[in-house]
């Protein structure tokens, strides 16, 4: 068929189909007398391009999506359109907060006072906070290679976390984390930052509906092999894949303190957006019980030079307890929190209503 005819048959104008072909997307054959020629694969490749337009899409995000099409590699496929749905998902949750922030100058601006410039610079420095938390995020860690060292620590039962807890301390986090949230059949929970899957494998076994969110592609594969019936989504905390009020509870083992203190405070608010009312929260990781308690501990670290403790700790960022309790009271939460060891606390939040 002609450029034409194909423009007509899918509702698109000749000089996208011109643009597609600059851009290397479609590859028409050439008549003699230099006439554009398409196939109905060509069609078929077109829809494909514009139904990915149509969501969102960038011209050079849809090439490697093509490519990955052509070469028949489904996993990296699945991988890239995960990636893609995180990015939008982010510019969703992103969206939302600016809209609610534009709210908020809008009814102030309902006085009869004249409106100060100071709110507008307020609401325009939320912003640009918002987006550095986001963006800042890098995995220093390497969890990609880390996934299998992770799952064949875990299997052998010995600890996966290094000097944060033994494996006796590492199970009895789990254990808690599971005595705490006690999942009741029927149940939807979420298990974010999960790795390779244990605590969502052990939370599905008390019979609850489990979905787990994981920023690292191998981890993400191990998880998904390890525990088939487990959700499993490519995300992370600061815009969680999911709509409000989705899950009975919320949990994360070892997680939290990849985050720094900016986005820890969006990923709780994050996780208090996707929890239903009366839903429970369990936060397990590095943290200490108040800035005094962190001063007194790296000082002991520093007299009895313990570097690699030192330099443990300060490549994570440890949350601040007594902080984090007061996030979830301000927020309506009833909440516990218990200490296995110097390093590695858990905060429990039941909310209110």
């Amino acid at each position: 068929m002609k450029i034409n005819e194909l423009a007509g048959r899918l509702d698109v104008t000749p000089r996208a189909i011109r643009f597609y072909e600059e851009k290397g997307l479609l590859h028409p054959r050439y008549a003699d007398n230099g006439y554009r020629f398409y196939t109905e694969d060509d069609a078929w490749r077109l829809q494909t391009i514009t139904a990915f337009r149509e969501i969102g899409f960038g011209i050079e995000a849809i090439a490697k999506l093509l490519l990955y099409v052509d070469s028949g590699d489904r996993d990296t496929f699945r991988h890239y359109l995960e990636l893609q749905r995180a990015v939008l998902f982010s510019r969703w949750v992103e969206w939302k907060q600016l809209l609610a922030a534009l709210d908020r100058l809008i009814d102030r601006a309902d006085g009869q006072k004249p409106l100060q410039l100071d709110d507008l610079f307020e609401l325009a420095d939320n912003i640009r906070q918002l987006k550095h938390a986001r963006s800042t995020w890098e995995d220093r860690w390497d969890y990609d290679g880390l996934a299998e060292r992770f799952d064949r620590l875990s299997s052998q039962r010995m600890s996966p976390v290094g000097f944060m807890a033994t494996a006796d301390e590492y199970e009895q986090a789990l254990a808690f984390t599971v005595q705490w949230i006690a999942p009741q059949p029927g149940e939807t929970g979420l298990d974010v930052g999960t790795g390779t899957g244990v605590l969502a494998g052990r939370l599905q076994q008390e019979g609850a509906a489990m979905y787990a969110v994981e920023q690292s592609r191998q981890m993400l594969a191990r998880c998904r092999g390890n525990y088939p019936d487990v959700q499993s989504k490519l995300g992370n905390f600061m815009a969680l894949p999911f709509f409000e009020g989705e899950f009975h509870f919320i949990a994360t083992h070892f997680a939290f303190h990849h985050l720094n203190e900016g986005q820890q405070r969006l990923a709780l608010e994050e996780m208090n957006r996707v929890l239903r009312p009366q839903g429970r929260i369990v936060i397990t990781g590095l943290m200490f019980e108040h800035a005094e308690a962190r001063e007194v501990l790296m000082s002991r670290l520093e007299r009895e030079g313990d570097r690699e403790r030192l330099s443990e700790l300060t490549s994570r960022y440890p949350a601040d307890r007594s902080g984090l309790l007061e996030w979830f009271r301000s927020h309506g939460f009833i909440t516990i929190q218990q200490q296995l060891n110097e390093w590695i606390h858990m905060v429990y939040a039941v909310r209110k209503h």
